[in-house]
C-alpha cells in the first residue's frame, strides 16, 4: 500500500513540476502561428518579370527594306535549333524561332530564322558553345562545315537525312542566327546573306 501511495505522490509531484515549467516558459499559452500576408504579397511584387527581348529579325527586315521580300508569319520561343539540337542545357541563352514567308516564293518552303540571344559582349562564346553542343549531339564534326564567310563566324550543317534543306549558323555581335532554308532556292540563300550583311552594316 505504501508503494502505491509513494508512486501516486511522485506522479503528482512530476505533474506539478511540468505545470510550473509550462507557466514559467509559456505564460501566455502556446502562441498561434501568424501568416504575414502583406510580406508575402510584397515578395511576389518584387519578383522579376519575364523579359521580352527585342525582335532583331523584324528590325533587320524593317531597316534593310527587306519586308517586300519576306514577312514574319510566326514568332515563338524555343529550346531547340533546327528542331534537331536541344539547347535547353546551355545557360544564359534565349532562342526565338521566326517563320518567314514570301508571296513571290510560291511552293517553296518558308525560311526559318532562329534568333539566339546570349550575354552581352560574348557573341563569339555563345557561337562556340552552340557549335560544341551540335558536335556533342552528332558525336562528330563530320556534318559541320565551318566557313566564316557569313557574319563574324559561320558554319553549314549538312543533314544526310534531309539533303534538300540547308542549315546555316551565323554570329553577328551578341546574336547567333540559325537559318533553315530550301537549298534549291537561290533567292532564299541570297536573302539570308542580305539579312546578315544588313545587320553587320548596322554596327559599322
Amino acid at each position: 500500500m505504501k508503494k502505491v501511495s509513494l508512486a501516486i505522490l511522485i506522479l503528482v509531484i512530476l505533474g506539478l513540476f511540468a505545470l510550473a515549467d509550462y507557466y514559467a516558459n509559456l505564460p501566455g499559452g502556446i502562441p498561434r502561428p501568424l501568416f504575414n500576408l502583406s510580406s508575402r504579397q510584397a515578395d511576389e511584387s518584387t519578383m522579376p518579370e519575364a523579359v521580352e527581348l527585342p525582335n532583331i529579325t523584324k528590325q533587320i527586315l524593317d531597316q534593310g527594306g527587306l519586308t517586300a521580300n519576306y514577312k514574319i508569319e510566326k514568332r515563338t520561343r524555343s529550346t531547340e535549333l533546327f528542331e534537331s539540337f536541344d539547347m535547353s542545357e546551355l545557360a544564359n541563352i534565349v532562342i526565338y524561332r521566326n517563320i518567314l514567308i514570301s508571296a513571290d516564293a510560291v511552293g517553296q518552303l518558308p525560311i526559318q530564322v532562329y534568333e539566339i540571344h546570349g550575354p552581352k559582349g560574348q557573341g563569339s562564346l555563345t557561337y562556340l558553345n552552340i557549335k560544341l553542343a551540335m558536335i556533342e549531339k552528332l558525336d562528330s564534326e563530320a556534318g559541320l562545315n565551318e566557313t566564316g564567310d557569313i557574319g563574324y563566324n559561320s558554319l553549314f550543317y549538312n543533314d544526310d537525312k534531309n539533303p534538300s534543306t540547308g542549315f546555316l549558323l551565323s554570329q553577328v555581335e551578341d546574336i547567333v542566327f540559325g537559318f533553315k532554308y530550301d537549298k534549291k532556292s537561290r533567292p532564299a540563300f541570297d536573302f539570308i546573306k542580305s539579312l546578315v550583311n544588313n545587320y553587320m552594316q548596322s554596327f559599322s
